[in-house]
């Protein structure tokens, strides 16, 4: 018989649907639920943890109750702990595990344990009032975010500071290199991330979200595609996670391929330990760059075409750009200033950057550079080219500077009764050097050549509120709001063999969202239970930059760029149900609905050539539900098999909605369903400590996934009968039949403490894409591994496989840390179309990405003299290699070797 339901969770189940009603009004949330008190220290929780070690188990209590565990000092390794099963406070679960240990605590706040030795630690001090002072404090209230991807059902991964530090390359997105599954689409061209995940990428279905916050512009490419576009610097990461596949998380609406999320620096970065006033500087210098040239400057190898023997020329390609600077010369760099204050309920950060850089030089070794191919004829001599682009080894790699400056400001308050209020602002303004892929492409004759500097301002704003009542685990309520403005203005320079002519795209993206959830969790005689709930809105608005007004003759008359708005709600439930220790079931749906508005003119011939004209806004609409569900089985402590199956909906971005060129004819509505992701999962993942030796760590995980996306959304050509048997291939934006990945991913870490190493591996078993009925030409292949003919799916089929080996080892009381990391790309999953037609590989108008395979060798060392100063150096691409990275759209080589040395000062 089910038990009579306590009067104190009668209160608690009103006071839940009062938060609830409170999603819609923060302020009434903070109103009507002004006499939450502070925890007592006498509150109970219910407790069932297995055996495991000491650190496992506290971090078990830590997620459980909520409490901060404070320790400076190994724990004990290899001995596990009594099994730990009822309801008890959380100091009586502590000294429960700290059975048999030398290790005592001590209650520091309402919420705050402090472990120490029976005896004074080594390294720490007794005040003269008796009171231990501790060194450096490792805080634990669940489990360690590098735990994470091996404690969770799913495929996730995680950055720190100090990896991002180690490994940030030259380019934006190298800071993610080396992650299975997860690549940077066009990582060499325009300074920003465009994430592909599990071979998902653009419009929405990889986010970046930094700091709860969505900034995501679309830019058009030419006749080489669109990318997708994010912005960040580097020195402003605090950490990165990455979850891939589809997400239950509310941040995640229409993420069919999962999501990257960024945290911002906070005070923990800035601040000494014991300090609550401090600043940071950064200082770092970078090699293997030289001045941006004047526009128009040509570059690589020329002289394509038919010669007489009488006039050969002598040398295919000029002098400049191959005076590439000496290894250790310093070219680039980059400087931060931070600032930080805390007490016990406010913390406020500041933080300025600028980061300057050249034009980039590609490496020497390998047979990828560009070479002439001398062909006799009876006319003379015919020349053409070998290699995958235009650029020599060793030559400078026009159109890859960049200049940015970046500002942060945030600040956070939290009170003593379980509210959390954060507040910040970014700000990120880059000139940077980019050009259009179809310009690499076409140019043999001239060679490439230096394009105009282009400018990226972004503001962004973010808001988060928190409310977790120590003495109610029904409320744990979390509210974000965020606005980002972004102004994009690039001129893509279009070179003849006599002239530069400009050609502008100014875009301005403005995006407004806020979501609201809220975490209930119950305890019944059928197990433990959690609900998460809430609700979530995003608005997007598309025009032009302040005080710009479109002309046609702008652009080369192809048409203004999009104008309107698109506006896109969901709502989500998701719950975890636990019947026994080893037994998890989670369901999950999430309803959403869109909306978008063209407001976008149309062009006519007027007297004084083409002419604007406005009609009525053209409205788009559709949505639907997003089931998901996991099962997840612990056979052991530490191991866990789960199963994860899903079917999402993303419906089509503001950029695939509102019309725009090479997309739809002026005029005509973009006329689109929703995109439909049906996932499945299957996986395993194991974490565990005393192995081998007595301190040290192993995590090992293992998952095969299948994406099938109904409906995928792409640019295509698409046949248009201009007379009775003439057929004319237009491109614009079509939904296909279906696009499908399918592969498998492993990991494993094994550290010792002084010594660490971890490999993984990516391995894709099948791609395909199919259009419908009628979709393409007749000639064209219906359905294509390598992706159909003159579509964006072209740009985004992943290598085949991808395999990343990282060792290292820590010296000097771990002062001093050494590390390689070794990366292998495969080949792409088929070339070009991979129908063997003659104009496979090309795709038509629009190109396949192309690379051979590579392995890159980076080293890195960080050296902490003490907790004032440290250093970091690091050399990319040691062996000099010149290579393309996977699922590039422009012929531009990666960097060659490059040395970086950085220094961070902290008072």
């Amino acid at each position: 018989m089910a038990q009579p339901l306590h009067e104190k969770y009668k209160y608690n189940l009103m006071v839940t649907l009062l938060c609830s009603t409170a999603l819609l009004s923060p302020v009434a949330l903070m109103t009507g639920t002004a006499q939450a008190q502070t925890a007592p220290a006498s509150q109970t929780h219910h407790f069932n943890i297995p055996s495991k070690s000491v650190a496992a188990a506290l971090a078990d209590i830590g997620a459980v109750s909520g409490y901060r565990i404070a320790y400076a000092f190994k724990l004990p390794a290899g001995a596990k702990t009594k099994a730990l099963s009822g309801t008890m406070t959380a100091e009586q679960a502590v000294s429960h595990v700290l059975t048999g240990t030398d290790v005592q605590y001590r209650t520091t706040g309402s919420r705050s344990i402090v472990l120490e030795r029976s005896e004074n630690p080594v390294g720490n001090q007794t005040s003269s009032d008796g009171s231990l002072q501790l060194n450096t404090i490792t805080v634990s209230s669940g489990v360690a975010p590098a735990d994470i991807p091996y404690t969770t059902s799913g495929s996730h991964a995680y950055l720190s500071a100090e990896q991002i530090e180690n490994v940030k390359g030259t380019s934006p997105g190298d800071l993610l290199s080396g992650i299975p599954g997860v690549l940077n689409g066009e990582n060499r061209n325009s300074g920003s991330l465009d994430v592909n995940i599990r071979g998902l990428q653009g419009q929405g279905r990889a986010p970046v979200v930094v700091d709860g916050a969505t900034q995501e512009t679309n830019v058009y490419r030419g006749y080489n595609g669109a990318q997708s576009r994010s912005y960040i610097d580097p020195d402003f990461i605090g950490s990165v996670s990455v979850e891939k596949g589809p997400s239950a998380g509310i941040d995640a609406n229409g993420a069919i391929g999962g999501v990257v999320r960024m945290s911002t620096i906070g005070a923990k970065d800035i601040l000494l330990p014991e300090k609550n006033i401090g600043i940071r500087l950064k200082g770092a210098f970078n090699t293997n760059s030289s001045s941006v040239p004047d526009v128009s400057t040509a570059g690589g190898i020329r002289g394509a075409g038919s010669h007489a023997n009488n006039s050969l020329p002598t040398a295919f390609g000029g002098s400049g750009g191959m005076d590439r600077p000496a290894f250790l010369n310093p070219t680039g760099g980059s400087g931060s200033v931070a600032l930080a204050a805390r007490t016990e309920n406010f913390e406020v950060v500041g933080a300025y950057a600028r980061r300057k850089n050249g034009n980039y030089h590609a490496g020497k070794q390998g047979s990828d550079a560009a070479y002439p191919i001398l062909t006799p004829t009876n006319y003379g001599t015919t020349v053409s080219y070998g290699g995958l682009s235009q650029y020599r080894a060793g030559e400078e790699v026009l159109n890859t500077s960049t200049d940015n400056e970046s500002w942060l400001l945030k600040g956070k308050y939290t009170s003593d009764n379980g509210h959390k209020i954060e507040l910040g602002y970014m700000k990120y303004s880059s000139t940077y050097g980019e050009i259009m892929p179809t310009q690499i492409w076409n140019t043999f004759s001239s060679g490439p050549y230096q394009g105009y500097l282009n400018d990226v301002e972004l503001d962004t704003y973010t808001a988060q509120y928190h409310y977790s009542p120590d003495d109610n685990d029904l409320i744990n309520l979390k509210i974000n709001a965020y606005y980002t403005d972004l102004e994009l203005k690039i001129n893509s320079a279009m070179k003849t063999d006599t002239q530069i002519t400009p050609v502008l795209w100014y875009s301005g993206n403005k995006r407004k969202g806020i979501s609201a959830t809220n975490t209930s969790r119950f305890e019944t005689a059928f197990g433990d239970f959690s609900v998460n709930y809430g609700a979530g809105f995003v608005r997007e608005d598309l025009g032009y930059p302040k005080g710009y007004n479109y002309k046609p003759s702008d652009n080369m008359d192809l048409g203004p760029g999009r104008e309107g708005h698109r506006e896109e709600w969901n709502a989500m439930i998701a719950a975890e149900w636990k019947p026994t220790d080893w037994l998890t079931f989670s369901p999950g749906v999430r309803y959403s609905h869109y909306k978008s508005y063209d407001l976008n003119p149309g062009l006519q011939n007027g007297m004084n050539g083409q002419e604007l004209f406005y009609g009525d806004k053209i409205k788009n609409t559709d949505g639907g539900w997003s089931p998901t569900a996991t099962l997840t089985v612990e056979p052991l402590d530490g191991w866990r098999i789960y199963g994860k199956a899903s079917s999402v909906l993303r419906s089509p971005s503001a950029f695939e909605s509102l019309k725009g060129f090479s997309f739809s004819d002026f005029g005509n509505k973009v006329n689109v369903s929703p995109e439909r992701n049906k996932s499945y999962e299957i996986g395993t993942s194991y974490l565990t400590d005393g192995v081998f030796l007595p301190d040290d760590t192993l995590r090992l995980h293992a998952a095969y996934f299948n994406n099938h996306v109904k409906n995928y959304l792409t640019r295509t050509g698409v046949p248009k009968e201009m007379f009775p048997g003439f057929y004319y291939e237009y491109l614009t934006l079509v939904n296909l039949d279906y696009a499908k990945m399918s592969g498998i991913e492993m990991t494993a870490e094994y550290d010792t403490g002084q010594y660490f190493g971890s490999i993984s591996w990516n391995h894709y078993i099948d791609t395909m894409y199919c259009a419908k009925d009628g979709t393409l030409l007749a000639k064209r292949t219906q359905c294509a591994a390598g992706g159909l003919y003159n579509s964006y799916t072209l740009q985004q089929v992943p290598p085949k496989d991808t395999l990343t080996l990282h060792l290292g080892a820590r010296f000097m009381e771990e002062k001093l840390t050494v590390g390689s990391r070794i990366m292998y790309v495969g080949k792409r999953m088929v070339e070009g179309i991979g129908d063997g037609s003659e104009d496979s590989y090309l795709g038509g108008q629009l190109h396949a990405s192309k690379w051979n395979p590579y392995t890159i060798v980076d080293l890195y060392m960080n050296y902490k003299h003490n907790d004032n100063l440290e250093f970091n150096a690091g050399i990319d691409n040691v062996t000099d290699r010149y290579y393309m990275d996977a699922l590039n759209a422009s012929l531009m080589p990666a960097p060659g070797r490059t040395f970086r040395l950085a220094m961070t000062a902290k008072f």
